[in-house]
């Protein structure tokens, strides 16, 4: 009996085994988009840094942040902690990136 448990045991930690393999091994497309919107709010960011406030300055500077964190952790060879760590710290770059953007709304409307 127990040597029919061990056996059970072994074919179903290999399938999760084998699962997990095929999933880190499961190709990223190219990304030609967020790369061309990285490059586009860079640009943007560094030819209108004279005229730009400091407000749309760390709006423009969050979302490039964001934009690289993504990219980087669908890229890169991360670890899991480290793919998460990337994944939140991109999401709170784009909330404080949206929230900036409120901001600046407000300020442009109220004048």
């Amino acid at each position: 009996m127990a040597k029919q448990y061990k056996k059970l045991q072994q074919k179903i930690y290999r399938q999760d085994d084998d699962k997990q393999k095929h999933k880190r091994q499961e190709k990223v497309g190219k990304d030609y988009l967020l790369l061309g919107v990285l490059i586009f709010t860079a640009v943007v960011t560094v030819a209108g840094w004279e005229s730009l406030n400091n407000w749309n300055r760390v709006m423009y500077v969050l979302l490039d942040v964001s934009l690289l964190l993504t990219y980087i952790r669908r890229h890169a060879k991360l670890t899991e902690v480290q793919s998460v760590f990337a994944d939140r710290a991109s999401l709170v770059s784009i909330g404080f990136a949206v929230a900036m953007f409120i901001i600046v709304l407000i300020q442009d409307f109220m004048e």
